[in-house]
């Protein structure tokens, strides 16, 4: 009985250890599942929250462009444009590009138109310069673009933010020393201390308003942006190699000739025209010398006159003596004979 009672007991605690081991086993087994498990569980909330990380990503992103533009948006731009267009009619491309800028709350600030001729042909050249707001800019620039070829164009930009800071700031203290100097005025006693506050408070203002103007006009140029826009038609192309004159049909020929008839005896008709107003007042002169010149050479004429009457008679007087002096050789002569 002992002995059986020992293989009994030795069986069973072999069971016993069998069963441990297997219920060990089985642990870990299950721990390591529930290890794989918690890999898998980590795998899968790692790869839910890399797109998460890349939602944030991008949204910061978004967030900091949509930043940006803002800060952009506030920047204070002035911005100055040109273009050089060739059209076929600049009268109508005018009007298209005043009508755009004032549809756009925008006006036309300055124009000029030039005509040109040559060889019977007539083009025009010039520019409008338009201001409009800043946000109808560039629409502004595509309606040009379509009204002919664009041969140029530029856009320069000033950014004036940190000015108008400087200009805002300067003005809130000017206006906080105008309030301080208003309430020393109401408190000064004597008549001297009042001038001198009022001269200063006269000083301040005048600097205030300088910057408020200077701070108007910066706000203006940078609400509305400005477009030159400068317009040229096309210039005719040179004629054609003219004909030989001896090639030029007679029609033509005195055609020709007519014309130049015509226009040498205009000529002469203007430059005529044109000459006798200063031959009038050259004549003046002139016939005033004549006379007083002949006034004055009367009593010359008169003196040579009786100088010259004395000759003639001194010269008779000596005709009879020669004549006396003859006539007693002619009386011998004739004694004689």
């Amino acid at each position: 009985m002992s002995s059986r009672v020992r293989v009994l007991a030795v069986v069973a605690l072999l069971l016993l250890a069998g069963c441990a081991g297997m219920g060990g086993s089985g642990d870990a087994g299950g721990a390591e599942g529930g290890g794989d498990g918690a890999q898998m569980a980590d795998g899968g909330n790692g790869g839910s929250n890399q797109p998460e990380a890349a939602d944030s990503g991008s949204a910061a992103g978004d967030s900091a462009s949509v930043q940006a533009g803002d800060a952009a948006a506030d920047r204070a731009i002035i911005r100055n444009g040109r273009m050089v267009v060739e059209v076929e009619n600049y009268s109508t491309t005018a009007d298209v590009i005043a009508a755009r800028a004032r549809t756009s709350g925008g006006y036309v600030s300055d124009s000029n138109r030039e005509l040109h001729r040559d060889d019977g042909e007539a083009w025009y050249t010039g520019y409008i310069v338009v201001r409009v707001p800043s946000e109808e800019y560039e629409p502004m620039q595509s309606t040009v673009s379509e009204q002919g070829t664009v041969r140029s164009e530029e856009t320069t930009t000033k950014d004036v933010t940190d000015k108008l800071v400087d200009l805002e700031a300067r003005l809130t203290n000017l206006r906080e020393r105008r309030d301080r100097l208003r309430t020393f005025y109401e408190r000064a006693n004597s008549t001297e201390e009042l001038l001198r506050i009022e001269e200063e408070l006269s000083s301040v203002q005048n600097d205030i308003e300088r910057l408020e103007a200077q701070k108007r006009s910066l706000e203006q140029r940078v609400a509305y942006s400005t477009l030159r826009v400068e317009v040229h038609e096309p210039a005719p192309e040179p004629s054609a190699q003219q004909v030989p004159y001896h090639q030029r049909s007679l029609v033509s020929a005195f055609l020709s000739s007519v014309t130049d008839v015509y226009v040498f005896t205009r000529g002469l008709l203007v430059t005529a025209v044109s000459l006798a107003p200063w031959l009038v007042v050259l004549a003046v002169p002139v016939v005033g010398g004549r006379r007083l010149l002949r006034g004055r050479s009367l009593p010359l004429l008169g003196r040579r006159g009786t100088s010259d009457s004395a000759t003639e008679d001194s010269g008779g007087g000596n005709e009879p003596q020669q004549e006396s002096t003859d006539n007693p050789d002619t009386a011998s002569s004739d004694g004689d004979t």
